[in-house]
Protein backbone atom coordinates (compact mmCIF):
# COMPACT_ATOMS: atom_id res chain seq x y z
CA UNK A 1 0.00 0.00 0.00
CA UNK A 2 2.84 2.33 0.93
CA UNK A 3 4.50 1.68 -2.46
CA UNK A 4 1.21 2.23 -4.30
CA UNK A 5 0.63 5.52 -2.47
CA UNK A 6 4.12 6.65 -3.36
CA UNK A 7 3.57 5.85 -7.03
CA UNK A 8 0.30 7.76 -7.05
CA UNK A 9 1.97 10.77 -5.41
CA UNK A 10 4.82 10.74 -7.95
CA UNK A 11 2.31 10.46 -10.79
CA UNK A 12 0.41 13.47 -9.51
CA UNK A 13 3.63 15.49 -9.24
CA UNK A 14 4.55 14.55 -12.80
CA UNK A 15 1.12 15.52 -14.10
CA UNK A 16 1.32 18.86 -12.31
CA UNK A 17 4.77 19.50 -13.76
CA UNK A 18 3.56 18.67 -17.25
CA UNK A 19 0.55 20.93 -16.75
CA UNK A 20 2.75 23.83 -15.66
CA UNK A 21 5.02 23.31 -18.63
CA UNK A 22 2.04 23.25 -20.97
CA UNK A 23 0.77 26.55 -19.55
CA UNK A 24 4.17 28.17 -20.01
CA UNK A 25 4.36 26.87 -23.56
CA UNK A 26 0.93 28.30 -24.32
CA UNK A 27 1.95 31.67 -22.87
CA UNK A 28 5.20 31.67 -24.83
CA UNK A 29 3.33 30.91 -28.03
CA UNK A 30 0.75 33.71 -27.62
CA UNK A 31 -0.36 35.32 -30.86
CA UNK A 32 2.20 37.66 -32.41
CA UNK A 33 1.36 40.48 -34.80
CA UNK A 34 3.97 42.34 -36.86
CA UNK A 35 3.60 46.09 -37.40
CA UNK A 36 5.76 48.05 -39.80
CA UNK A 37 6.42 51.31 -37.92
CA UNK A 38 6.34 52.61 -34.38
CA UNK A 39 3.10 54.43 -35.16
CA UNK A 40 1.29 51.30 -36.28
CA UNK A 41 2.89 49.17 -33.56
CA UNK A 42 1.43 51.49 -30.93
CA UNK A 43 -1.99 51.65 -32.60
CA UNK A 44 -2.07 47.87 -32.99
CA UNK A 45 -1.08 47.35 -29.35
CA UNK A 46 -4.06 49.44 -28.24
CA UNK A 47 -6.38 47.08 -30.12
CA UNK A 48 -4.49 43.85 -29.35
CA UNK A 49 -4.28 44.40 -25.60
CA UNK A 50 -3.02 41.30 -23.78
CA UNK A 51 -4.40 38.96 -26.43
CA UNK A 52 -1.45 39.38 -28.80
CA UNK A 53 2.09 40.69 -28.67
CA UNK A 54 3.16 43.22 -31.31
CA UNK A 55 6.56 43.17 -33.00
CA UNK A 56 7.74 46.42 -34.60
CA UNK A 57 9.67 45.87 -37.86
CA UNK A 58 11.10 49.30 -38.76
CA UNK A 59 13.14 50.92 -35.96
CA UNK A 60 12.05 54.40 -34.91
CA UNK A 61 15.36 55.94 -35.97
CA UNK A 62 15.00 54.62 -39.54
CA UNK A 63 12.94 56.30 -42.25
CA UNK A 64 10.15 53.94 -43.37
CA UNK A 65 10.66 55.29 -46.89
CA UNK A 66 14.22 53.91 -46.96
CA UNK A 67 14.09 50.81 -44.76
CA UNK A 68 15.27 47.58 -46.39
CA UNK A 69 13.95 44.28 -45.06
CA UNK A 70 16.58 41.81 -43.80
CA UNK A 71 16.18 38.03 -43.80
CA UNK A 72 15.70 38.13 -40.03
CA UNK A 73 13.04 40.84 -40.34
CA UNK A 74 11.22 38.81 -42.97
CA UNK A 75 11.28 35.70 -40.80
CA UNK A 76 9.83 37.72 -37.92
CA UNK A 77 6.97 38.89 -40.12
CA UNK A 78 6.25 35.44 -41.56
CA UNK A 79 6.12 33.93 -38.06
CA UNK A 80 3.32 36.32 -37.11
CA UNK A 81 -0.44 35.96 -37.49
CA UNK A 82 -0.83 39.28 -39.28
CA UNK A 83 1.25 42.12 -40.75
CA UNK A 84 -0.14 45.60 -40.08
CA UNK A 85 1.43 48.18 -42.36
CA UNK A 86 0.69 51.62 -43.70
CA UNK A 87 0.54 50.99 -47.44
CA UNK A 88 0.36 53.74 -50.08
CA UNK A 89 4.02 52.93 -50.85
CA UNK A 90 5.31 54.13 -47.47
CA UNK A 91 7.24 50.90 -46.84
CA UNK A 92 8.81 50.81 -50.30
CA UNK A 93 11.69 48.57 -49.18
CA UNK A 94 9.42 45.79 -47.92
CA UNK A 95 8.26 43.32 -50.61
CA UNK A 96 4.74 43.19 -49.18
CA UNK A 97 3.25 41.09 -51.98
CA UNK A 98 5.91 38.41 -51.57
CA UNK A 99 5.36 37.89 -47.84
CA UNK A 100 3.17 34.86 -47.14
CA UNK A 101 1.13 36.07 -44.17
CA UNK A 102 -2.25 37.80 -43.81
CA UNK A 103 -1.84 41.56 -44.24
CA UNK A 104 -3.71 44.70 -43.25
CA UNK A 105 -2.93 47.99 -45.04
CA UNK A 106 -4.24 50.85 -42.91
CA UNK A 107 -4.25 53.29 -45.83
CA UNK A 108 -6.92 51.15 -47.51
CA UNK A 109 -9.37 51.97 -44.69
CA UNK A 110 -8.93 55.70 -43.96
CA UNK A 111 -10.98 57.22 -46.76
CA UNK A 112 -9.84 58.80 -50.00
CA UNK A 113 -6.10 59.42 -50.12
CA UNK A 114 -4.55 62.74 -51.06
CA UNK A 115 -1.80 63.33 -53.56
CA UNK A 116 1.31 65.35 -53.02
CA UNK A 117 0.85 68.81 -54.49
CA UNK A 118 3.15 71.76 -55.09
CA UNK A 119 3.64 73.68 -51.84
CA UNK A 120 1.07 76.38 -51.32
CA UNK A 121 -1.59 74.73 -53.50
CA UNK A 122 -3.29 72.41 -50.99
CA UNK A 123 -6.43 74.51 -50.61
CA UNK A 124 -7.45 74.64 -54.27
CA UNK A 125 -5.20 72.39 -56.40
CA UNK A 126 -5.70 72.29 -60.13
CA UNK A 127 -6.13 68.90 -61.86
CA UNK A 128 -2.63 69.33 -63.27
CA UNK A 129 -1.22 69.89 -59.78
CA UNK A 130 -3.05 66.83 -58.49
CA UNK A 131 -1.37 64.67 -61.14
CA UNK A 132 2.14 65.99 -60.47
CA UNK A 133 2.66 64.09 -57.21
CA UNK A 134 2.15 60.58 -55.98
CA UNK A 135 -0.18 59.50 -53.19
CA UNK A 136 0.64 61.00 -49.79
CA UNK A 137 1.06 58.06 -47.37
CA UNK A 138 1.17 60.06 -44.09
CA UNK A 139 -2.45 59.26 -43.22
CA UNK A 140 -1.79 58.92 -39.47
CA UNK A 141 -1.34 62.70 -39.16
CA UNK A 142 -5.15 62.92 -39.10
CA UNK A 143 -6.39 60.94 -36.05
CA UNK A 144 -9.96 60.91 -37.35
CA UNK A 145 -8.77 58.79 -40.28
CA UNK A 146 -7.02 56.35 -37.95
CA UNK A 147 -10.16 56.09 -35.83
CA UNK A 148 -12.16 55.27 -38.96
CA UNK A 149 -9.78 52.37 -39.76
CA UNK A 150 -9.94 50.72 -36.32
CA UNK A 151 -13.06 48.56 -36.87
CA UNK A 152 -11.41 47.04 -39.94
CA UNK A 153 -8.17 46.48 -38.01
CA UNK A 154 -10.12 44.73 -35.26
CA UNK A 155 -11.78 42.60 -37.92
CA UNK A 156 -8.41 41.59 -39.37
CA UNK A 157 -7.11 40.66 -35.93
CA UNK A 158 -10.31 38.73 -35.18
CA UNK A 159 -10.01 36.79 -38.43
CA UNK A 160 -6.39 35.91 -37.65
CA UNK A 161 -7.14 35.06 -34.02
CA UNK A 162 -10.87 34.21 -33.65
CA UNK A 163 -10.58 33.16 -30.00
CA UNK A 164 -10.05 36.80 -28.98
CA UNK A 165 -12.34 38.49 -31.50
CA UNK A 166 -14.58 40.14 -28.91
CA UNK A 167 -11.62 41.65 -27.10
CA UNK A 168 -10.17 43.12 -30.28
CA UNK A 169 -13.48 44.71 -31.26
CA UNK A 170 -14.14 46.09 -27.79
CA UNK A 171 -10.70 47.69 -27.49
CA UNK A 172 -10.92 49.09 -31.03
CA UNK A 173 -14.17 50.86 -30.13
CA UNK A 174 -12.63 52.30 -26.94
CA UNK A 175 -9.50 53.46 -28.74
CA UNK A 176 -11.55 55.03 -31.54
CA UNK A 177 -13.35 57.09 -28.92
CA UNK A 178 -9.98 58.13 -27.48
CA UNK A 179 -8.78 59.22 -30.92
CA UNK A 180 -11.93 61.24 -31.52
CA UNK A 181 -11.23 63.00 -28.23
CA UNK A 182 -7.64 63.55 -29.35
CA UNK A 183 -8.93 65.08 -32.59
CA UNK A 184 -10.94 67.58 -30.55
CA UNK A 185 -7.94 68.31 -28.30
CA UNK A 186 -5.66 69.04 -31.26
CA UNK A 187 -8.27 71.30 -32.83
CA UNK A 188 -8.58 73.16 -29.55
CA UNK A 189 -4.82 73.49 -29.10
CA UNK A 190 -4.29 75.06 -32.53
CA UNK A 191 -7.41 77.24 -32.32
CA UNK A 192 -5.33 80.02 -30.75
CA UNK A 193 -3.30 80.30 -33.97
CA UNK A 194 -4.82 83.03 -36.18
CA UNK A 195 -5.82 81.94 -39.68
CA UNK A 196 -3.13 84.12 -41.25
CA UNK A 197 -0.48 82.34 -39.18
CA UNK A 198 -1.55 78.80 -40.08
CA UNK A 199 1.20 78.35 -42.63
CA UNK A 200 3.65 75.49 -42.36
CA UNK A 201 7.24 75.35 -43.53
CA UNK A 202 8.57 71.91 -42.66
CA UNK A 203 11.63 69.89 -43.63
CA UNK A 204 9.61 67.09 -45.21
CA UNK A 205 6.27 67.10 -47.01
CA UNK A 206 4.45 65.00 -44.41
CA UNK A 207 1.88 67.36 -42.88
CA UNK A 208 -0.73 67.42 -45.63
CA UNK A 209 -3.40 65.40 -43.82
CA UNK A 210 -2.82 67.35 -40.60
CA UNK A 211 -3.04 70.63 -42.53
CA UNK A 212 -6.29 69.69 -44.21
CA UNK A 213 -7.87 68.50 -40.97
CA UNK A 214 -6.96 71.55 -38.89
CA UNK A 215 -7.00 74.40 -41.39
CA UNK A 216 -3.32 74.92 -42.17
CA UNK A 217 -1.55 75.58 -45.46
CA UNK A 218 1.66 73.73 -46.28
CA UNK A 219 3.61 76.70 -47.57
CA UNK A 220 6.96 75.17 -48.49
CA UNK A 221 9.15 72.11 -47.87
CA UNK A 222 12.77 71.71 -49.00
CA UNK A 223 12.35 67.91 -49.07
CA UNK A 224 9.02 67.33 -50.85
CA UNK A 225 9.58 63.72 -51.95
CA UNK A 226 9.21 60.58 -49.84
CA UNK A 227 12.13 58.51 -51.05
CA UNK A 228 15.87 58.48 -50.42
CA UNK A 229 16.42 60.30 -53.72
CA UNK A 230 14.85 63.47 -52.29
CA UNK A 231 17.36 66.31 -52.18
CA UNK A 232 17.10 69.99 -51.41
CA UNK A 233 18.44 71.79 -54.48
CA UNK A 234 19.75 75.34 -54.37
CA UNK A 235 16.68 76.45 -56.33
CA UNK A 236 14.31 74.74 -53.89
CA UNK A 237 16.07 76.29 -50.90
CA UNK A 238 15.78 79.75 -52.49
CA UNK A 239 12.06 79.19 -53.11
CA UNK A 240 11.56 78.18 -49.47
CA UNK A 241 13.45 81.27 -48.28
CA UNK A 242 11.33 83.50 -50.53
CA UNK A 243 8.13 81.88 -49.21
CA UNK A 244 9.23 82.39 -45.60
CA UNK A 245 10.02 86.07 -46.20
CA UNK A 246 6.82 86.81 -48.11
CA UNK A 247 4.54 84.99 -45.65
CA UNK A 248 6.07 86.31 -42.45
CA UNK A 249 5.91 82.95 -40.66
CA UNK A 250 7.69 83.24 -37.30
CA UNK A 251 8.80 79.60 -37.02
CA UNK A 252 9.73 76.75 -39.34
CA UNK A 253 9.62 73.10 -38.28
CA UNK A 254 12.07 70.25 -38.78
CA UNK A 255 11.03 66.63 -38.28
CA UNK A 256 12.91 65.00 -35.45
CA UNK A 257 14.15 62.22 -37.75
CA UNK A 258 15.35 64.63 -40.48
CA UNK A 259 18.72 66.35 -40.63
CA UNK A 260 17.83 69.95 -39.64
CA UNK A 261 20.87 71.46 -41.39
CA UNK A 262 18.98 72.79 -44.42
CA UNK A 263 16.21 74.34 -42.33
CA UNK A 264 18.79 75.82 -39.96
CA UNK A 265 20.40 77.50 -42.96
CA UNK A 266 17.01 78.79 -44.10
CA UNK A 267 16.26 80.06 -40.59
CA UNK A 268 19.58 81.87 -40.43
CA UNK A 269 19.01 83.46 -43.84
CA UNK A 270 15.48 84.61 -43.08
CA UNK A 271 15.76 85.43 -39.39
CA UNK A 272 12.96 83.11 -38.22
CA UNK A 273 13.00 80.58 -35.40
CA UNK A 274 13.40 76.85 -36.00
CA UNK A 275 11.74 74.07 -34.03
CA UNK A 276 13.59 70.78 -34.51
CA UNK A 277 11.33 68.33 -32.63
CA UNK A 278 8.29 67.87 -34.84
CA UNK A 279 7.27 64.20 -34.59
CA UNK A 280 5.93 62.53 -37.73
CA UNK A 281 7.51 59.17 -38.54
CA UNK A 282 7.57 57.76 -34.99
CA UNK A 283 6.26 58.60 -31.50
CA UNK A 284 9.80 59.21 -30.26
CA UNK A 285 10.04 60.90 -26.89
CA UNK A 286 6.25 61.33 -26.76
CA UNK A 287 5.96 57.59 -26.11
CA UNK A 288 2.75 56.96 -28.03
CA UNK A 289 0.80 57.99 -31.12
CA UNK A 290 -1.62 60.01 -28.99
CA UNK A 291 1.26 61.70 -27.16
CA UNK A 292 2.97 62.45 -30.46
CA UNK A 293 0.05 64.39 -31.90
CA UNK A 294 -0.49 66.23 -28.63
CA UNK A 295 3.16 67.27 -28.63
CA UNK A 296 3.04 68.37 -32.27
CA UNK A 297 -0.06 70.47 -31.65
CA UNK A 298 1.65 72.21 -28.75
CA UNK A 299 4.82 72.84 -30.81
CA UNK A 300 2.75 74.41 -33.58
CA UNK A 301 0.76 76.49 -31.11
CA UNK A 302 3.90 77.74 -29.40
CA UNK A 303 5.65 78.48 -32.70
CA UNK A 304 2.84 80.11 -34.64
CA UNK A 305 0.43 81.68 -32.15
CA UNK A 306 1.21 85.33 -31.30
CA UNK A 307 2.77 85.90 -27.91
CA UNK A 308 0.30 87.20 -25.33
CA UNK A 309 0.41 90.95 -24.82
CA UNK A 310 2.42 92.06 -21.82
CA UNK A 311 0.33 93.38 -18.95
CA UNK A 312 1.21 96.96 -17.94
Amino acid sequence: MRLASTLVFVSLLFAAAVGCGSSEDESASAATVAASTGIWADVTEQVAGDDASVEQVIPDATSPHEFQLSAQDRAKIEDSLLLVYNGADLEAGIPIDEIDVPKFAVADHVGELERFRPAGSREHPTPEEEEQGGVDPHVWMDPSRVAAALPALAGALAEADPDHADGYRSRAASYAAELRQLDAEVAGAVSTIPAQNRKLVTSHDAMGYFADRYGFEVLATPFPATGPEAEASAQTIKEVEDAVRSSGVPTIFAQETDDPEVLERIANETGVAIEEHLLVEAPGEAGSYVGMLRQDAELLRAGLAPAPAATP
